[in-house]
């Protein structure tokens, strides 16, 4: 790569069509690690723009089109234009790595990067941002799923026996994928194993101890953070990339939901689809298992271990809030979960300054302990089966269906509405940060032109002032 001298450097950053290959390369591998590693269609967008004020790069010659496996990038000015696009295959959710390119950015506007520093710390980060092992996931995973059975009103047999299912299920699902099956295909073994070892618990525990068993030993399949961000896009009017995530949400509940079937087919137990959920009391049992699954599925999310107490607590909130309404108001299930979600996500972008991360690393894993995995597997096992069921069947798989939409619209309007109802003034905030940090680059400029001509006058200092000029990792 070129390097460049300090004047160089903020020419190449000021001109615009200067290196601009390099600096749409840039962009692309911006969007392209925030779209694979769970990050909603606007954030993506709003981060992509912000590194393009960063490269010198005017918002008004971009055109950005993403949707959920392309980013494309139009630059045009007068009668030049300039179309790049990259794909994007694998998307797993990495709450740190989508905190890691946007502290980057800031960070590179705060500290003067050139765009040789930039763009090499930029292509560092998938080696730089730790992950979790994959067994510390799977355990944890389950462990997640055990704090449900125990908000869902299940036992600690319950809890334990839940907790043995869904690691068979994690390692079952792992192992598929690792051999070369199809995602989905893993996905459907993975439940059919967690389902299947529950129903071999059934002649030494109780059966309302393996009803809930079967009802939570799956839910780590549900993908939760793919859900949230598909109804924000749709709310954002990213209508392309919401319903392409919602289908894909789909396809993976109906694969989970098959596996489950097969496991059904064989099964001497009578049906969970009647399982009550909804809490009737409020207890310290609740607290507890909202915390374990809360802070447990940010696990899965590679989200940074210093904040999944914060998290947990998080979970507890919502969770809390929302059954303190179901129980003491008489809320309905979707009108409750929205307004716990909402004063979680209210409570998080204040503390994010504080607690020195963005405020969807901490929401979106929060608002996991609230989706209602439950009602849209029921749902869909249902109409697998729906030959089979009455008027009064029929009648509560719609219930569950619709609930279960609801819900989760619930749940991403109240993860969203901090930033909704703030646009206008988060933006402008934002905005005249980064025209503060852009006028600063010339006075950085300045403040180093000035300490080369008087460090000149020793020349005991002369080998150092040809570093200062030539390399930019001493600028910067």
């Amino acid at each position: 790569m070129k390097q460049f001298t300090l004047e160089e450097k903020n020419a190449v950053l000021e001109t615009p069509f200067t290196y601009i290959h390099r600096k749409l390369d840039i962009l692309l591998t911006v969007g392209q690690l925030l779209m694979e590693c769970g990050a909603d269609t606007k954030r993506i967008t709003d981060e992509m723009l912000k590194s393009a004020t960063f490269l010198g790069i005017p918002q008004e010659y971009l055109n950005i089109h993403i949707s959920y496996t392309t980013l494309m990038i139009n630059l045009r000015h007068h009668d030049a234009t300039l179309t790049v696009f990259r794909k994007t295959p694998k998307h797993e959710p990495n709450m740190a790595m989508v905190g890691a390119v946007s502290k980057l950015t800031w960070r590179a506007l705060e500290r003067h990067y050139s765009l040789t520093t930039y763009e090499r710390l930029l292509n560092k980060l998938p080696d730089s941002v730790s992950s979790y092992p994959n067994w510390v996931k799977g355990v944890f995973s389950a462990l997640g799923c055990s704090g449900l059975a125990i908000l869902f009103g299940g036992e600690i047999i319950a809890a334990v026996m839940t907790f043995i299912c869904s690691l068979l299920g994690y390692f079952t699902r792992a192992f598929c994928m690792k051999i070369g099956f199809d995602s989905y295909v893993s996905i459907a073994c993975g439940a059919f194993t967690a389902m299947g070892s529950a129903y071999l618990s059934y002649s030494f525990i109780d059966q309302t101890a393996l009803l809930y068993t079967l009802v939570c030993c799956t839910l780590f399949m549900i993908p939760g953070v793919p859900l949230i961000n598909s109804v924000i896009d749709t709310i954002n009017n990213h209508i392309l990339s919401g319903v392409t995530r919602g289908i894909r949400t789909i396809l993976i509940v109906s694969a989970m939901t098959l596996g489950m079937a097969m496991a059904l087919h064989f099964s001497p137990v009578p049906s969970f689809a009647y399982v009550d959920i909804k809490p009737h009391l409020i207890t310290i049992e609740q607290i507890i298992g909202s915390f374990m699954a809360a802070a447990s599925f940010a696990v899965l999310f590679n989200v940074p271990y210093r904040v999944l107490v914060y998290i947990g607590i998080g979970g507890v909130i919502c969770v809390s809030v929302r059954n303190m309404l179901l129980v003491d108001f008489a809320f309905a299930i979707p009108g409750a979960t929205f307004v716990g979600a909402t004063v979680m996500s209210i409570i998080f972008m204040r503390l994010s300054p504080l607690l020195r991360t963005s405020g969807p690393v901490l929401i979106v894993p929060s608002a996991i302990a609230l989706m209602p995995g439950v009602l849209l597997y029921r749902f869909l096992f249902d109409i697998l089966h729906i030959g089979n069921l009455n008027e009064a069947g029929l009648l509560h798989t719609i219930q569950n269906g619709v609930t279960g939409v609801l819900t989760i619209i619930a749940i991403a309007v109240g993860v969203a509405i901090p930033n909704v109802l703030a646009q206008r003034y988060l933006d402008t905030r934002k905005q005249a940060r980064l025209e503060e940090l852009l006028r600063s680059r010339h006075e950085f400029e300045e403040k180093k032109k000035y300490e080369i001509i008087n460090a000149s006058k020793n020349k005991d200092t002369a080998g150092h002032i040809i570093d200062k000029l030539i390399n930019p990792d001493i600028i910067d």
